[in-house]
């Protein structure tokens, strides 16, 4: 696992794009099934279902992801696409999780193919979870060889991905101040892509499963909450390239 978990780290950009792009074409040219089809409802209350729960999965897994960005921020994606750290981080979301980044990814990955709802897709989720597992051998293993008894003591004391002691929060955080700018920096991009893949993913699944018209009304709300989402990404991309984004990086 550790060798997989190397290569997809160094690769998971690329193949995680072409996993997700590929539900597009399912939409577009079969009549994929959704969980309707287990359940007694009408496939637009299915749809509507499992929208609104992906939707609450996806808010979830970003809301970890900010929350951990904006206490303690660590070197993320590696250094030369190989995975890398400078410490072990033990504030913040760190204290009460070790990987609560992936935890954010697996709950944004679950809800974007739960809002899908696709049941040829859902097998999709066992290969990403596999991925992921993969990826946090292998970072074990790297920070176990670099850190040592430091490593072995953070692994003894707090969970791979499920938080504990949360009643210790403010214990966690004491000292340290949350950095809007930081996770404006680091996670519009990313909220954009898959907010935005999500709409276009809505909209195609109104036309190809719905047999609604490009003109009609509801596919043109899908297009003004995407113009929405742009005017956004690019609004904080502008100030992120006029360094209006940066922080004190002496900040914890």
């Amino acid at each position: 696992m550790i060798t997989i978990g190397n290569f997809i780290f160094r690769w998971r950009d690329t193949l995680f794009t072409l996993i997700l792009l590929s539900a597009f074409p399912v939409v577009i040219y079969t009549n994929c099934p959704g969980i309707e089809s287990f359940l007694p409802v009408q496939q637009a209350l299915g749809d509507w279902i499992m929208g609104i729960a992906g939707l609450v999965l996806l808010v979830s897994g970003f809301g970890v992801r900010i929350i951990t960005i904006g206490y303690a921020y660590i070197k993320r994606g590696g250094l030369n696409k190989q995975i890398y750290a400078e410490s072990v981080v033990r504030r913040g979301m760190f204290a009460h999780c070790r990987n609560p980044m992936y935890l954010g990814n697996l709950l944004i990955v679950t809800g974007g193919i739960v809002a899908f709802n696709m049941l040829y897709f859902f097998p999709v989720l066992l290969l990403f979870y596999f991925f992921y597992a993969c990826i946090i051998v292998a970072e074990e293993h790297f920070l176990g060889q670099r850190f040592g008894a430091d490593y072995a003591d953070y692994l003894k004391t707090v969970p791979r991905l499920l938080p504990n002691k949360l009643s210790q929060w403010k214990t966690s955080i004491e000292g340290m101040d949350f950095t809007w700018k930081r996770v404006l920096k680091k996670e519009h991009g990313s909220i954009a892509v898959v907010m935005g893949s999500l709409v276009v993913f809505t909209a195609m699944k109104l036309v190809f499963r719905y047999q609604l018209s490009w003109n009609d009304p509801a596919v043109y709300a899908t297009w003004a909450v995407l113009a929405g989402l742009l005017l956004v990404y690019f609004l904080l991309e502008g100030l992120k390239r006029s360094s209006r984004l940066e922080w004190d990086p002496n900040r914890p």
